[in-house]
């Protein structure tokens, strides 16, 4: 996590939150952590008062856990969560990807094509991280252009959580890149097409086996922890 100072005080609690929810998502504070306020305002330079809003706020979302009489913690990633998480992203994210299929411009397939042919480039040079960050804003442009605002509420909230666990993946296990740009090619295709149906069962295949990937990847690091333990 960078130790800089934030700028713009007058947008200071707003900056704080997104600083501390793209450490998170970015595991710059390991699953497990204990959170303590006070390192928390030396590092951004801040008062107290807006570090506990955003942690609270970090809370709603699930990507922090306050423990009673012990503190506030970084959420453990764990099989269980993910299936619930990816239980509800499947038929949402399907129902999101139908939905820019009927809607989308000219503008915003020509948009998903470069996040795509982006995402193609960082793979060819291993670069994980950069190709994950393509794959978020091609996710986020799809959720902006489904078409239907309570989706896209319930869409933002649940891709807190999810985040993690697909940047987890990522970084160990580049069949899961690979899968990732051949899907949303297709998937660019079918709302290129203007095919609602398609799109959608695109989209669902992708999610649920990217869950799959992920949840391999959980209860592979969970055993090589087991082993390391009883070695």
């Amino acid at each position: 996590m960078s130790g800089e100072a934030l700028q713009r005080p007058a947008l200071l609690g707003e900056d704080l939150l997104r600083r501390l929810e793209e450490d998170l998502i970015h595991m710059h504070f390991p699953p497990g952590m204990r959170l303590v306020e006070e390192e928390i305002c030396q590092r951004f330079a801040v008062s107290r008062s807006p570090v506990r809003e955003a942690l609270q706020i970090l809370a709603s979302y699930g990507l922090v856990e306050r423990r009673p009489r012990v503190g506030m913690f970084v959420t453990e990633l764990s099989v269980r969560k993910l299936d619930e998480v990816y239980a509800c992203r499947a038929s949402l994210e399907a129902l999101a990807s139908s939905g820019v299929a009927r809607n989308a411009s000219a503008r915003t397939v020509s948009s998903l094509e470069k996040l795509v042919r982006d995402m193609g480039r960082a793979i060819e040079k291993d670069a994980r991280d950069t190709a994950f960050a393509a794959n978020v804003a091609l996710t986020n442009l799809l959720h902006a252009e489904c078409g239907n605002e309570t989706l896209r509420t319930i869409l933002a909230s649940l891709d807190k959580q999810a985040l993690r666990y697909r940047l987890y993946c990522y970084r160990r296990n580049r069949d899961m890149m690979l899968f990732s740009i051949e899907a949303n090619v297709a998937l660019v295709a079918a709302i290129k097409a203007r095919a609602p149906d398609q799109a959608a069962e695109v989209t669902r295949d992708l999610v649920t086996r990217s869950g799959q990937m992920i949840r391999a990847a959980l209860l592979a690091t969970a055993g090589d922890d087991a082993a390391k333990e009883s070695a």
